[in-house]
C-alpha cells in the first residue's frame, strides 16, 4: 500500500505547480516519502478504528474526518523540516485531501 500512496503523492505534488515550486528540489523524494508516511499511517490508524469507524470518520460523524486528521499529521511532520517555509507546508497539505480520497473510495 505505501508504495500506492507514494506514487499517488508523487503524481499529486509534482504536477501542481503551486506545490513543485514549493519544494526544494535537493529534499522533493524526502518531502514525498514524509507526506507519504503520514497518509499511510493516518490510513492504518483509521482502518484499526473499524471500517463503522472509518465510515462514520469519512462522512464526518463522530467528530474531525479522516482527511483532517491525515492532513494535520502530514503538515506537523513537515512543519520545520527540509527548510520548508508555512506556506510549503500548508500548499503541500492542501493536496493530501485529494490523496487520501483516492484510497477511501
Amino acid at each position: 500500500m505505501f508504495d500506492q500512496v507514494l506514487n499517488a503523492v508523487k503524481q499529486h505534488l509534482d504536477q501542481d505547480p503551486a506545490v513543485a515550486g514549493q519544494i526544494p528540489a535537493e529534499h522533493r523524494e524526502e518531502v514525498h516519502q514524509e507526506v507519504a508516511k503520514g497518509v499511510t499511517d493516518g490510513l492504518k490508524n483509521q482502518a484499526g478504528a473499524g471500517l463503522g469507524g472509518m465510515v462514520s470518520s469519512l462522512t464526518g460523524g463522530g467528530g474531525g474526518s479522516v482527511v483532517s486528521s491525515v492532513t494535520s499529521a502530514v503538515s506537523e511532520r513537515l512543519t520545520g523540516k527540509f527548510g520548508l517555509s508555512q506556506s510549503a507546508v500548508q500548499a503541500i497539505s492542501g493536496a493530501v485531501p485529494k490523496i487520501v480520497q483516492q484510497f477511501v473510495k
